[in-house]
């Protein structure tokens, strides 16, 4: 057997395949900028958008955080604390109790569904939420409304923040905390 004497010479063409490598890195390299620049762009937009729509929302969690700071600021103070609670009978759940507490006062108010009765309730606690409130003689008082959410119904909830709202709007040292105890 003859052995051939033919010698291939395979550095030229392993130059060609290594520069169409090199060539083929250098142009995924442009891709993966153009995809990395596109999808910064969404990201921008999509955060302004977010921005957008829950701006307000933040702008509520800093309301909430600067009266949260009067509140701890104004217990080191000259201070008094009011809290609301809402109660309804376990037995029958059309009735229900509002609580009033101050310093070593409590005031029950009976609240039903009967039209009459929701607005004496109503004139009641806003006297006597009136009257706590000029009794204090503090420089800063503070209203916690406390409730269940469960268990408190949607009309009975405004009720008591109407209350507490008209309170406000004439004593500007009044301040208002709402607790979801459920």
């Amino acid at each position: 057997m003859k052995q051939s004497s033919i010698i291939v010479e395979l550095t030229p063409l392993l130059d060609v395949i290594l520069i169409i490598l090199f060539l083929i890195l250098v142009q995924s390299a442009g891709r993966v900028d153009i995809v990395y620049a596109e999808t910064r762009e969404a990201f921008e937009i999509a955060l302004e958008a977010y921005k957008a729509e829950f701006g307000d929302e933040v702008d509520h969690l800093r309301q909430a955080n600067v009266e949260f700071d009067a509140l701890r600021l104004g217990l080191e103070e000259d201070t008094d604390i009011i809290i609301i609670n809402i109660s309804s009978n376990p037995i029958n759940r059309d009735m229900r109790t509002i609580l009033l507490e101050s310093t070593g006062t409590v005031v029950e108010i009976p609240l039903t569904w009967d039209g009459l009765a929701r607005d004496e309730a109503s004139r009641t606690l806003n006297t006597a939420l009136a009257e706590q409130i000029r009794t204090t003689n503090s420089a800063v008082t503070f209203v916690v409304f406390q409730f269940d959410s469960d268990g408190v119904f949607a009309a009975d909830h405004q009720l008591i923040r109407l209350a507490i709202h008209n309170q406000r709007l004439h004593n500007p040292q009044v301040f208002f905390a709402e607790m979801d105890i459920r």
